[in-house]
């Protein structure tokens, strides 16, 4: 699908909650910058920059996308936000970044690619935040991709077991802190929100909607799966 049609059909909601194992991460290291690599509208920049410990930060933003790039600049004059790819993080200096964040991204990519360009720009001792998605035998959901259930139409992969991705870090360039999976549950409103084709952006910065969408249900099978590394 084109960036940029993807980008109208799958708008993203802002929220002021950041994934609580990231946020553990967040407050226990020290950094001066971050990296949201393939940052969407902008959900996680947008709660990251209404916390007070944010204000001395330098925080990049990367996307394919030009729409939501333009959006992300709104959100703060303090994100430098530019049109990159996760698989190449062109406008990221080599050996620059101190904490590394991508959330469901690196299903959408070439993963070996993505994982080689993070070993490029993250300097030694800097932290890795990466989010995808995990699938178990029976999971199931009802969108389809070159004859397979999937969660999302656009994944080239989902992940069926941990060797798939950890394998693909160099035990010489990266170190596991943390590997964790939680159950993923959908609000309940996305679906008849997706089906109606709503694209007004002002729905998606709504607080009653942040509040409607706590309704959530389980997706049985799938599991947002959090890996925590450094760079070495």
């Amino acid at each position: 699908m084109n960036i940029e049609k993807y980008s109208e059909v799958a708008p993203q909601y802002y929220q002021e909650e950041v994934p609580q194992l990231l946020d553990k991460y967040l407050l226990s290291t020290k950094f001066s910058n971050i990296l949201d690599c393939g940052c969407g509208d902008g959900p996680l920049l947008y709660a990251l920059c209404r916390r007070e410990d944010f204000g001395t930060k330098k925080i990049f933003a990367i996307d394919l996308s030009q729409k939501r790039i333009e959006l992300v600049k709104k959100i703060s004059t303090n994100i430098i936000a530019t049109v990159d790819s996760a698989e190449e993080m062109d406008t990221i200096a080599d050996q620059s970044i101190d904490f590394f964040i991508s959330t469901q991204v690196i299903e959408h990519v070439d993963d070996k690619k993505m994982i080689m360009k993070i070993a490029e720009k993250v300097k030694s001792g800097g932290t890795i935040y990466v989010s995808t998605v995990f699938k178990k035998w029976y999971g199931w959901y009802f969108y389809r991709n070159h004859g397979t259930w999937v969660l999302d139409p656009t994944h080239l992969r989902e992940y069926s077991s941990d060797e798939q991705l950890l394998d693909l870090f160099d035990k010489r360039e990266f170190v596991l802190l943390e590997n964790r999976k939680q159950l993923q549950w959908f609000p309940v409103s996305d679906f008849f929100i997706k089906r109606l084709g709503l694209k007004d952006r002002k729905l998606y910065e709504n607080r009653l909607m942040q509040i409607i969408r706590k309704v959530k249900i389980p997706i049985l099978g799938y599991y947002n799966w959090e890996i925590v590394m450094r760079r070495v």
